[in-house]
């Protein structure tokens, strides 16, 4: 067999391998937001994905890792997102309203994987609580860091007062928590989107020179 052809069969065996993942992943998450994380099985899963028990544990050893892995990549993506959205600004207002638009487009599309921890964090086991956590904790620096030198552009280009980038910072992301909290106790009632202008609009009633 020709190198050109072994490459094109392995690019397309790691294809389906990926696809049927994703399959798994997807599946996965529909039984927790249904059912709940722990009254949610690995069998239940695999029947699910239409996938023998055996083959499931072959991509994931254990219902714990499996939620640790779909999380993981869920906060990846809107990390990625957002980072390629703002890239394409100029204005640290445009900046901001792309980080905002990008990051509750992704949460109304994939809201269950963080409700999902939200509702079982307390109760999940030891080491997926503490590995949890850590992935959480190290995005959440990460997005405050991307906030953070936002505001710092628009200190410097004499948009925004001359206050702690970082006190700024949580401040926005209170207003975001905030904002998808209520969205949540409203049922999805209505876009969260439609709240940027407004969200925006009492940040920069304290930060805007």
């Amino acid at each position: 067999m020709r190198p050109e052809k072994t490459d094109k069969l392995l690019n397309r065996k790691e294809r389906e391998r990926l696809a049927r993942r994703k399959e798994i992943l997807n599946s996965a998450l529909r039984l927790f937001s249904q059912k709940g994380y722990h009254q949610t099985s690995m069998s239940e899963i695999a029947r699910a994905s239409e996938f023998s028990i055996g083959s499931l544990y072959n991509f994931f050893k254990s219902k714990e890792e499996l939620f640790f892995v779909l999380f993981k990549e869920e906060i990846e993506e809107i990390e990625r997102r957002v980072q390629t959205e703002i890239a394409k600004k100029g204005s640290v207002k445009e900046k901001l309203t792309a980080l905002l638009e990008t990051l509750f487009s992704y949460f109304e599309e994939h809201w269950e994987a963080f409700v999902v921890l939200a509702l079982n964090r307390q109760s999940f086991e030891a080491g997926l609580k503490d590995n949890l956590f850590q992935i959480v904790h190290l995005k959440h620096l990460q997005f405050v860091k991307t906030m953070k030198e936002i505001i710092e552009q628009g200190i410097k280009e004499r948009e925004l007062k001359e206050l702690k980038p970082e006190e700024m910072a949580s401040a926005l992301i209170g207003l975001v928590n905030g904002s998808i909290f209520l969205w949540l106790e409203s049922g999805r009632s209505y876009s969260l989107k439609e709240r940027i202008p407004e969200l925006l609009e009492i940040f920069y009633r304290g930060v805007e020179k």
